[in-house]
């Protein structure tokens, strides 16, 4: 990756994100993914999974304060509820669709507002399924849903478009 293909990522994330601060986490973030990936290579994710058990913590205290339904009784109630609450609340990306079974999950998502960011950590040499914060609170709500481990088996993404798939480890 060239470094003028880098700093693309880096001007875009400047240009359409208009609060600095969330330029700054989302910097922030980046660097930490980044550094941990090259300290601990594969065995990051155990750690980055913990970005996605906050991530999912937040929507289920955030839903209750603003008395959203949380009907998380299945896995398909669960992510109809994840879906439109990170839509809805947060503005994430224009749509999901999904294909929820007992063992896996496929989400194509449109437009992610989170895509500079999985895009850097791509351009860096660090898997997308390290940092996706949409994969990876995904998992996490599906972990306690089912009560089965579920891991990010692949992410393919262009242009703010991708397609996740989860399944149950």
């Amino acid at each position: 990756m060239t470094e003028d293909m880098k700093m693309d990522t880096v001007v875009a994330l400047l240009r359409d994100q208009p609060d600095p601060i969330n330029v700054l986490y989302a910097a922030s973030l980046m660097g930490l993914t980044k550094g941990l990936w090259k300290v601990s290579g594969a065995g990051s994710a155990g750690v980055t999974r913990a970005f996605g058990e906050d991530i999912w913590h937040l929507i289920k205290i955030g839903s209750t304060m603003l008395k959203v339904d949380q009907d998380i009784s299945s896995p398909q109630k669960a992510m109809e509820f994840y879906d439109s609450y990170l839509i809805g609340r947060f503005n994430v990306a224009d749509s999901m669709d999904y294909d929820v079974t007992d063992n896996s999950i496929e989400i194509t998502v449109k437009n992610c507002r989170a895509h500079h960011y999985t895009d850097y950590l791509e351009e860096n040499d660090v898997p997308r399924s390290v940092g996706c914060p949409l994969a990876l609170g995904c998992a996490a709500m599906m972990e306690e849903v089912t009560g089965d481990p579920f891991i990010v088996d692949s992410i393919d993404s262009k242009d703010g478009n991708s397609k996740i798939v989860l399944k149950k480890f």
